[in-house]
């Protein structure tokens, strides 16, 4: 068989040719219109174990997630390797806790020969009513407990919870609240504000692939229905605490504390690797046995010596505990949010009950 093509002069092209380029066009992804089909996952980095799960759960099979910091290191002073930067250089999203949990994060985006890189700073999106305020000791402006106020720029319902939170935040929201402060970064820990940084990464998601759009909504909405029953379990697991007073080594715990009504009286180190001053142990050891408390919780992230020292001068009936605020994917009893929210509860209710 022979194709014939006519323009001025008569072309001869066998069939066999024809049906080659064919072959060759598809196995090499080229539409008719010389376009290539997308190539791959879209690839995501995140800076933390949680914020990974939290782009795992709304991206599924359309991302491909890298966790800069890996378990056992601390976000705080953390520093990225040769590869994780190559590999930030040809992601579309970048996600960081913001709230100065990351120091190192903002060089690094500059660094990175990336001009077109979606950067989600996901803490940025929890309204500043809700955050606790370091440095003075104070506490921003939000109820005690689990009630802490509904929000005008959310739709959240239940404890701060729902299907679908479509929110926008109104322009000037970061101008009001108390932005002279320096707020505690810890607000995954609390899994109402880990609300909203999902729906961070679902807005950043969609701005680096909007023809995903519907899938990442339609992933968020699953999502955050599974953790408004997390909350609830959470709830009822802390309300059957008799004790409700606790030394956590660094406050990672502040946001986990006040939305179950638990008290975190002291920390061992206020800020990671700066060790306490003997007049530091001496007030925290006292304050300890005036406030009855009976465990010091330590994290992988740090070494527990000067813990186990402080729990030593505190009393026999003192315990140290470890409760991970990060997780570990490796480990399958912290490998994502929901499993870590849970054992650390448990951990919690081992010696809180």
């Amino acid at each position: 068989m022979r194709i014939f093509i006519s323009n001025k002069r008569k072309k001869v092209i066998p069939a066999a040719l024809v049906v080659t380029a064919l072959v060759i066009s598809t196995l090499m992804g080229v539409t008719g219109c010389g376009q290539e089909e997308a190539a791959g996952p879209m690839k995501v980095a995140a800076s933390t174990v949680p914020l990974a799960d939290f782009c795992t759960e709304v991206g599924g099979d359309l991302v491909e997630v890298r966790t800069m910091v890996p378990p056992g290191a601390s976000p705080h002073t953390y520093e990225p390797t040769t590869e994780q930067m190559k590999f930030m250089s040809d992601a579309k999203v970048f996600v960081q806790n913001g709230l100065n949990l990351e120091a190192w994060a903002a060089d690094i985006v500059k660094k990175v020969d990336n001009p077109d890189l979606v950067d989600v700073v996901a803490g940025d999106n929890v309204p500043k009513s809700e955050l606790i305020e370091v440095g003075g000791g104070d506490e921003c402006q939000h109820g005690e407990g689990e009630d802490r106020g509904d929000h005008e720029e959310t739709d959240h319902e239940q404890g701060g919870l729902e299907e679908e939170a479509d929110h926008e935040h109104e322009e000037g929201e970061e101008s009001e609240g108390h932005d002279h402060g320096v707020y505690d970064p810890h607000v995954w820990l609390d899994p109402n504000l880990a609300v909203y940084e999902v729906e961070a990464i679902r807005d950043g998601f969609i701005k680096a692939d909007p023809e995903n759009e519907d899938t990442y909504k339609k992933n968020t909405r699953r999502y955050i229905e599974e953790l408004g029953e997390l909350d609830e379990y959470v709830k009822g697991e802390t309300s059957t605490f008799t004790e409700k007073k606790f030394v956590s080594f660094h406050p990672a715990f502040m946001y986990f504390a006040h939305r179950y009504g638990l008290e975190q009286v002291g920390v061992v180190e206020e800020l990671p690797g700066k060790e306490p001053s003997a007049g530091e142990i001496a007030e925290l050891i006292d304050g300890m046995k005036r406030e009855g408390v009976k465990v010091i919780f330590t994290e992988p992230q740090f070494n527990p010596q000067a813990a186990q020292a402080i729990a030593d001068e505190a009393g026999a009936n003192v315990v140290l505990k470890s409760l991970d605020p990060l997780g570990n994917p490796d480990d399958p009893e912290t490998c994502t949010y929901i499993k870590l929210i849970k054992h650390d509860t448990g951990v919690m209710a081992e010696v809180m009950k």
